[in-house]
């Protein structure tokens, strides 16, 4: 998704809030400048996640602060999930279509993010785990996903927060089971950004004992084409069909032309308005067939 006025004026917003706990007015006047400089200094292929990477770093070196360590968070989220996942595991068996509610789970625990939500905590992961797993996927997109898949040969599924893996080792799950010629790759962030999922979380949940998991050597909230390693390039263009998980992948893969079926909950103002959606409603969208309101 190309950077737009909107995310350029959430980011500088986010950071006038973020350094109000300094006093020094100067100093909070040259650093929002230099801000604006890396926005006003973005070039074509950019996009709201990659610069988002530039303005932390920015943040970490201008006021001496280390990055924020998510290690904890991940950690209690993994084990949530984890803990939840045979109780979750059998409503998903019982269901009359398997593969869409391991879908719909798998979509719920995209709640997880630290980067969109401030206050994400655990008594509302298991709320909207109950009350949100009865809703439906977008009828007509599962039919041309299930099309898609029932001819397919390479599946590439893009993961993005802790916790959610756990639902997206389900959804892979049942996948397997019910498209065992199917070659699926799992693909989880190269390096720790926020509380996105890496190779060390897909290892802790066991992801990595059922399919095979790679780092896209990245630490972009997404999947930066231009930012991931060739591996993982590699796999994206060879794929016949993507599941591409929360909204930064959609801001970072939107405009790509591949076959991505994207899979999240609208947690901003910005996706809310392109998508005529509420707070945490769910998306099911594919990449060439989608239509976006201009804001």
């Amino acid at each position: 998704m190309k950077l737009n006025p909107f995310c350029m004026c959430c980011a500088v917003n986010k950071q006038e809030e973020k350094i109000r706990k300094f006093p020094d007015m100067d100093k909070k006047t040259e650093y929002m400048k230099k801000v604006m400089a890396i926005l006003s200094g973005s070039e074509e292929q950019d996009c709201s996640p990659s610069l988002s990477v530039e303005i932390q770093k920015l943040y970490s070196e201008f006021w001496n602060c280390p990055m924020e360590d998510f290690t904890e968070i991940k950690r209690e989220f993994n084990q949530l999930m984890l803990n939840m996942e045979a109780s979750i595991e059998e409503k998903i068996r019982k269901a009359d279509d398997p593969l869409e509610k391991a879908l719909l789970y798998a979509r719920i625990g995209n709640y997880i993010d630290f980067a969109a939500i401030s206050n994400v905590d655990q008594s509302t992961v298991i709320t909207l785990l109950d009350e949100k797993s009865s809703e439906a996927l977008d009828e007509e997109e599962y039919k041309n996903f299930i099309h898609d898949l029932s001819s397919a040969r390479k599946l590439v599924y893009l993961t993005d927060n802790c916790g959610e893996i756990v639902l997206d080792k389900l959804a892979v799950q049942i996948l397997k089971e019910q498209y065992p010629n199917l070659d699926i790759t799992v693909i989880v962030r190269g390096y720790p950004v926020v509380n996105d999922a890496t190779m060390e979380d897909a290892e802790e949940i066991g992801l990595t004992d059922l399919v095979k998991v790679i780092g896209n050597g990245s630490n972009i909230g997404g999947t930066w084409i231009p930012g991931i390693n060739s591996e993982s390039r590699e796999l994206l263009y060879q794929a016949d069909v993507i599941l591409a998980k929360g909204q930064g992948n959609f801001e970072t893969l939107n405009d790509c032309d591949l076959n991505v079926y994207y899979l999240f909950l609208c947690k901003c103002d910005l996706f809310q308005r392109r998508f005529h959606a509420e707070n945490l409603q769910g998306m099911f969208l594919n990449e060439r067939r989608l239509v976006m309101e201009p804001v």
